[in-house]
Protein backbone atom coordinates (compact mmCIF):
# COMPACT_ATOMS: atom_id res chain seq x y z
CA UNK A 1 0.00 0.00 0.00
CA UNK A 2 1.59 3.18 -1.24
CA UNK A 3 0.39 6.45 0.97
CA UNK A 4 -1.44 9.56 -0.48
CA UNK A 5 1.20 11.64 0.91
CA UNK A 6 4.09 9.96 -0.95
CA UNK A 7 2.35 10.11 -4.20
CA UNK A 8 1.15 14.29 -3.40
CA UNK A 9 3.79 16.28 -5.00
CA UNK A 10 2.96 19.28 -3.54
CA UNK A 11 3.04 17.69 0.13
CA UNK A 12 6.79 16.38 -0.33
CA UNK A 13 7.66 19.63 -2.24
CA UNK A 14 6.68 22.24 0.65
CA UNK A 15 7.33 20.03 3.41
CA UNK A 16 9.98 17.32 2.74
CA UNK A 17 10.66 16.85 6.60
CA UNK A 18 7.59 14.80 8.47
CA UNK A 19 8.37 15.88 11.92
CA UNK A 20 8.42 19.82 10.99
CA UNK A 21 4.96 20.71 9.94
CA UNK A 22 5.57 24.57 10.00
CA UNK A 23 7.00 26.49 7.26
CA UNK A 24 8.18 30.03 6.75
CA UNK A 25 8.71 31.72 3.50
CA UNK A 26 10.47 35.20 3.22
CA UNK A 27 12.68 36.79 1.27
CA UNK A 28 14.65 34.21 -0.24
CA UNK A 29 14.35 31.87 2.62
CA UNK A 30 12.66 28.90 3.49
CA UNK A 31 12.62 27.29 7.00
CA UNK A 32 11.06 24.46 8.99
CA UNK A 33 9.41 24.45 12.36
CA UNK A 34 8.78 21.25 14.77
CA UNK A 35 6.18 23.78 16.72
CA UNK A 36 4.36 26.93 16.73
CA UNK A 37 6.28 28.12 19.45
CA UNK A 38 9.62 27.90 17.96
CA UNK A 39 8.20 29.68 14.67
CA UNK A 40 6.90 32.40 17.06
CA UNK A 41 10.54 32.60 18.46
CA UNK A 42 12.19 33.32 15.48
CA UNK A 43 9.93 35.85 14.17
CA UNK A 44 10.26 37.64 17.20
CA UNK A 45 13.71 37.14 17.20
CA UNK A 46 14.20 38.57 13.77
CA UNK A 47 11.07 40.97 14.28
CA UNK A 48 9.77 39.99 11.31
CA UNK A 49 6.65 41.80 10.18
CA UNK A 50 3.40 39.99 9.02
CA UNK A 51 3.65 41.66 5.63
CA UNK A 52 7.06 40.25 4.83
CA UNK A 53 6.77 36.94 5.37
CA UNK A 54 4.09 34.04 4.90
CA UNK A 55 3.37 30.88 7.60
CA UNK A 56 1.93 27.55 6.28
CA UNK A 57 1.08 24.04 7.70
CA UNK A 58 1.47 20.46 6.64
CA UNK A 59 -1.88 20.24 8.71
CA UNK A 60 -3.92 23.22 6.86
CA UNK A 61 -3.51 25.20 10.74
CA UNK A 62 -3.30 28.86 10.90
CA UNK A 63 -1.19 30.50 13.40
CA UNK A 64 -2.68 31.22 16.24
CA UNK A 65 -1.31 35.40 17.21
CA UNK A 66 1.36 37.32 16.72
CA UNK A 67 2.15 38.57 20.02
CA UNK A 68 5.69 38.47 20.96
CA UNK A 69 7.29 35.71 22.78
CA UNK A 70 7.48 36.89 26.56
CA UNK A 71 10.30 37.13 28.04
CA UNK A 72 11.48 36.54 32.11
CA UNK A 73 11.86 39.77 33.45
CA UNK A 74 13.90 40.61 36.53
CA UNK A 75 12.45 42.12 39.21
CA UNK A 76 13.55 46.04 39.39
CA UNK A 77 15.62 46.64 42.57
CA UNK A 78 15.57 49.57 44.73
CA UNK A 79 18.34 52.25 44.24
CA UNK A 80 18.98 54.31 47.31
CA UNK A 81 18.94 57.84 47.56
CA UNK A 82 21.84 57.66 50.15
CA UNK A 83 25.35 57.71 47.91
CA UNK A 84 27.85 57.77 50.74
CA UNK A 85 30.62 54.98 51.11
CA UNK A 86 30.31 51.49 49.85
CA UNK A 87 30.04 48.91 52.16
CA UNK A 88 32.10 46.67 50.23
CA UNK A 89 35.99 46.29 52.05
CA UNK A 90 38.90 47.39 49.72
CA UNK A 91 40.63 44.77 48.61
CA UNK A 92 43.99 44.28 50.20
CA UNK A 93 46.93 43.43 48.06
CA UNK A 94 49.02 40.20 49.37
CA UNK A 95 52.56 41.90 48.19
CA UNK A 96 54.43 43.97 50.97
CA UNK A 97 54.60 47.84 50.88
CA UNK A 98 57.99 47.33 48.61
CA UNK A 99 55.96 45.57 45.97
CA UNK A 100 58.01 42.52 45.20
CA UNK A 101 57.82 40.13 47.75
CA UNK A 102 54.99 38.11 49.34
CA UNK A 103 53.90 39.34 53.07
CA UNK A 104 54.36 36.72 55.76
CA UNK A 105 50.80 36.32 56.38
CA UNK A 106 49.24 34.77 53.42
CA UNK A 107 52.36 32.31 53.28
CA UNK A 108 51.11 31.09 56.51
CA UNK A 109 47.57 30.36 55.15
Amino acid sequence: MIRRHILDLNYNIKFPYETFPWRLDFEKTICHFQCEEHLQKYLDRYKLKPKEYQVSNRDGKSLKSSQKHKTKLRPATRKSNHRSTSTVPKRKSILDPVGDTISNAKRKK
